[in-house]
């Protein structure tokens, strides 16, 4: 397999090669079958790892790794960091430290770029920048400024080339996860190409500032009705796939606490509603913001929050929210069959044994037994169903997987103002309304129809519905067959034209009464003899209507 089409793409294989070399992973470039590629880099680096690299742990080599190897790896490191169901507990610890640190570019080496972004002169748009950065990163870097109008505001300013070193990083790892799935039976479970599929999508939206800054925009609508939280404005100017400019929010950052404190904030109220924020984007607004760390808040006067850094977002759609829900319903009440039913749907149409999953899910629920909704530890229940789906080599939803690590961080948020802080308090309410939503008449009709309309389907389109698998092998309710389902929509249609047939003599009785009392033209005992003659035959389709459903119904009970 040719793994590089040009001489860049190869020198950039070599490096990234040296470097696992150099944190002890041959066993990687082995399994990859990349040790040729290597050449007299391979042997250079293959002395003895000098000591203090070499008592580290394989978790910790890693991290260090994926810092010297540039953005690109950095960022996989931060998502595979939220993916509990792939990786290890330790794992996941020692890759949320991972630092996208890069040294600083002169602010003269960004401004041609900034002005080409801007459409303008720099002087034409910002009265004033402040040339040194007040953040920097590998992908980009932020300055403060002000506008022609006064308004102080932060432009984050993407570097010049890092999307056309990603792009290059993104087709090498396409190509490895390939060869990976290809060649090890042991990566093949951790299902590499998909996994770096996720991450590509995840990190093209990163790179364009102009999602970010529409992610903000949404947020702060979906949140208008909390007037204590508040989302920088974006000046959409100005702002492009390479270029955000926002409001500058001027506040006490969250992990000052001493600041809080002279400032006379209560911690408790705060650590609540953030809370409560972020609950609500997550259970009725479907897109929240996936890193609500003590660095993106800041605490502004009377106890307001304001919420910064809409890089990385998570989404929900209604029918992962009822999933969750359904999930979190089936534990509190212990309903194994609920939590199974959940987990074979995130299966994605795999085989997967369904007695065997019940009696882990089973087991699974018995701990949290006894404990009331309200103190559900959801990030421990996640992490859990996380265990299970690996056992059968599946992969929790990547929307789930932002969640669990949401929850963790804004718990450690929480738990850092208010050390009595808890998680699923603020949760409550919203999981109230939530099942009562779920349950209302309005949503159980349309679920009633929606399974009608599906019934329908498989008749006339029998391989256009899915049956649950897609392998033969789920261990679901049966698929219906075709006699099935044409006896069940001749009953709905024999019903529906009863119904209207109801409707018809309904309106056919009412206007023979109308007409009975009619003047004129002949008339039998009072009554006009048309109005009558029509009445009679009302009473007459009415009884053979009533005789033809007692004998459906004695036919259906014989």
């Amino acid at each position: 397999m040719n793994l590089f089409s040009s001489a860049r793409e190869f020198g950039r294989l070599r490096e990234l090669i040296g470097i696992l070399l150099k944190y002890g992973f041959d066993d990687i470039v082995r399994w990859l079958h990349l040790e040729g590629r290597a050449g007299l880099l391979k042997r250079w680096l293959r002395q003895d790892l000098p000591p203090e690299i070499r008592r580290l742990p394989s978790e910790a080599r890693a991290r260090l790794a994926l810092e010297e190897m540039g953005p690109t790896f950095v960022k996989l490191g931060q998502i595979l960091a939220t993916r509990v169901d792939l990786l290890p507990s330790e794992w996941i610890t020692e890759l949320e430290k991972l630092q996208d640190q890069a040294a600083a570019l002169p602010f003269a080496q960004l401004k041609p770029q900034l002005e080409r972004s801007l459409g303008a002169k720099v002087e034409t748009c910002f009265r004033h920048i402040d040339e040194a950065p007040v953040g920097t990163a590998s992908m980009a870097q932020v300055y403060r400024a002000v506008t022609q109008m006064g308004e102080q505001v932060v432009l984050k300013i993407r570097r010049p080339g890092v999307e056309a070193k990603i792009q290059a990083d993104l087709r090498l790892l396409h190509k490895l996860a390939e060869i990976a799935e290809a060649q090890s039976a042991e990566l093949r479970r951790y299902q590499p190409v998909d996994v770096i599929r996720e991450f590509e999508a995840s990190l093209l939206r990163e790179l364009d500032f102009s999602v970010e800054a529409r992610s903000a925009d949404r947020m702060r609508e979906n949140l208008r009705a909390l007037d204590w939280v508040v989302v920088p404005r974006i000046y959409w100017q100005w702002t492009c796939d390479d270029l955000n400019v926002q409001e500058f929010i001027n506040g006490i950052p969250a992990k000052n606490i001493e600041a809080m404190d002279r400032a006379g904030m209560d911690r408790k109220l705060i650590a609540r509603r953030g809370a409560r924020a972020v609950w609500k984007m997550m259970l009725e607004d479907g897109l929240f913001h996936a890193d609500p760390h003590p660095g993106n808040f800041l605490i502004l006067p009377g106890n307001r929050i304001a919420m910064l850094d809409y890089g990385m977002v998570g989404r929900l759609t209604a029918t992962r929210r009822d999933q969750l829900i359904r999930l979190i319903r089936g534990v509190a009440l212990q309903e194994p069959d609920t939590v199974t039913q959940v987990l074979v749907e995130w299966s994605a149409g795999r085989y997967i044994n369904r007695e065997g999953l019940l009696a882990e899910v089973t087991n699974l629920i018995e701990q949290f037994d006894g404990v009331p909704m309200a103190e559900l530890d959801l990030t421990a229940l996640l992490n859990a169903v996380a265990a299970i789906l690996r056992n059968y080599n599946l992969r929790l939803p990547s929307e789930l997987t932002l969640l669990a690590k949401a929850c963790v961080t804004l718990e450690g948020f929480g738990r850092l103002i208010d050390p009595g802080f808890q998680l699923m308090d603020e949760a409550m309410p919203l999981l109230r309304k939530t099942l009562a939503n779920r349950y209302s008449p309005k949503v159980l009709a349309r679920a009633v129809r929606s399974r009608a309309l599906d019934a329908v389907e498989r008749l006339y389109h029998p391989g256009a519905v899915p049956n649950g698998n897609g392998h033969g092998g789920y261990a679901g309710p049966p698929p219906m067959q075709i006699e099935e389902l044409s006896r069940l929509v001749n009953r709905l249609e024999r019903a529906s034209h009863r119904q209207a047939r109801a409707v018809l003599l309904a309106g056919l009785f009412l206007v023979s009464g109308l007409m009975l009392q009619l003047e004129g033209g002949p008339q039998f005992l009072g009554m006009h003899v048309l109005g009558l003659i029509s009445l009679i035959g009302c009473t007459g389709y009415w009884i053979w209507m009533l005789t033809q459903l007692w004998w459906t119904e004695r036919g259906h009970r014989d």
